[in-house]
């Protein structure tokens, strides 16, 4: 490949890792009912820096870790910038990387389904349009949670001055999800890019019950805090 052509696809991946990233932390925060207005440039500009150590890890042949390493920086700067706890800001990321990744296994195998192809390569035009596409359907969806006055409430802002613990009796099945669900979409992410034809039926099974067992507990959550 040419110098040109290099550095085209270098800012190809990094508009559309940018866009990616960006309709995730819309996502997230509609979920959670935070303002948009109030964080989205912060967070823009977030999801500039993140697509940058996202081509980073991918240069250094890491695509098989990005997705757990991002998952820590998300959530180191979800609390930090959202002002809240570092228990909720991993409820809010790991929740949304559920969802998302969802959307991306689904949008991979249409992609694969009407190309052809059997692997997906990054910096590469089918790696562009699956990031278009799983970016558009995370921001429909945020419409229609914004549109609905859906999503959960029982996130306090400004909780990261409060003192929580949490390893209480409360937290445990929450906890206990949550990292089933980093496990699960560590391995999705490393099948992807390690293995020649990846589960991609069973592993969107998989990340379906992480997703509904997630729901489930924060629809609890929150019928309990506003209740």
């Amino acid at each position: 490949m040419s110098g040109e052509l290099r550095f085209m696809s270098y800012l190809g991946f990094v508009f559309f890792s940018t866009l990616e990233n960006l309709s995730f932390v819309i996502f997230v925060l509609s979920l959670f009912r935070f303002s948009l207005q109030e964080n989205l440039l912060k967070f823009g500009v977030f999801s500039v820096v993140l697509s940058l150590v996202s081509n980073s890890l991918q240069t250094e042949s890491l695509q098989a870790v990005s997705a757990l390493i991002q998952a820590v920086i998300l959530v180191c700067f979800v609390a930090f910038l959202l002002r809240i706890h570092i228990f909720n800001s991993m409820i809010m990321v790991i929740t949304g990387y559920v969802i998302n990744y969802i959307v991306q296994w689904v949008t991979i195998i249409g992609v694969i389904h009407f190309t052809g192809h059997t692997e997906i390569e990054p910096y590469t035009t089918e790696s562009f349009v699956i990031q278009s596409i799983s970016s558009l359907m995370m921001l429909l969806i945020s419409l229609f949670i914004h549109w609905q006055k859906g999503g959960f409430s029982f996130i306090d802002h400004q909780s990261r001055s409060k003192r929580s613990k949490i390893f209480v009796k409360e937290n445990r099945p929450l906890f206990l999800l949550i990292t089933f669900s980093v496990i699960l979409t560590f391995a999705a992410n490393f099948l992807l890019y390690r293995s020649s034809k990846p589960p991609y039926l069973m592993i969107s099974i998989l990340l379906f019950v992480a997703l509904i067992g997630l729901m489930f507990l924060c629809l609890q959550r929150d019928a309990k805090d506003n209740g």
